[in-house]
C-alpha cells in the first residue's frame, strides 16, 4: 500500500492514504464478498446433487443355505428398473478371487425393500461389494465382510 507521510507544522504527523489505495482495499472486499458468494452457491448445490445419495441405502446383509439377502432402504420416490450390481469376493490370506458377480434389474419401493440373490457359497470369509444404479445415477455403495461358517 502507498503512504504519503504528511508533516502539518507541529502538530501530529498524519499518514494519508491516496484515493487510488482507498478505492482498491473496497475493491478487494468486494472481490471477497462474490468469491464467498460463489463459494457458497457451489456448496449448496454439491449438497443437492448428493441428496440422491442419500435417499438409498443398505441395510443388513446376510448370507444363509444359498442366498444372500440384502435390505435396501428407499427414503425416496419408488423406481422402477434400477440395477442392483453383487459382486461377492473370496479372501484367502493376501489374495481375492471372485467367487460370484450378478447385475438384475430392481423395483425400488418406498421403504425398506428385500432381495435374494442365489449364490452357493463354500465356508470362509468374503468382501460383498453391493451397488444401486438408477439410470446412470449410482445411488448408494457398500462394501460388507462376510463370514460363510463350515
Amino acid at each position: 500500500m502507498n503512504r504519503v507521510e504528511v508533516n502539518l507544522e507541529g502538530r501530529r504527523s498524519h499518514t494519508a492514504v491516496p484515493a487510488s489505495v482507498r478505492s482498491m482495499g473496497r475493491r478487494f472486499s468486494e472481490q471477497m464478498s462474490r468469491n464467498t458468494t460463489i463459494l457458497l452457491i457451489l456448496a449448496l448445490a454439491a449438497l443437492t446433487g448428493a441428496s440422491g445419495c442419500l435417499s438409498t441405502s443398505f441395510g443388513e446383509v446376510t448370507y444363509s443355505g444359498d442366498a444372500l439377502q440384502v435390505h435396501v432402504e428407499n427414503a425416496g420416490d419408488p423406481v422402477k428398473n434400477a440395477v442392483l450390481q453383487t459382486t461377492i469376493m473370496e479372501v484367502s490370506a493376501l489374495e481375492q478371487h471372485e467367487a460370484f458377480s450378478e447385475a438384475r434389474y430392481i423395483d425400488l419401493d418406498t421403504g425398506e425393500n428385500e432381495y435374494t440373490i442365489r449364490a452357493d457359497l463354500q465356508p470362509g470369509t468374503y468382501k460383498v461389494f453391493l451397488t444401486v444404479f438408477v439410470g446412470s445415477e449410482r445411488r448408494a455403495s457398500v462394501i460388507r465382510d462376510l463370514e460363510v461358517p463350515s
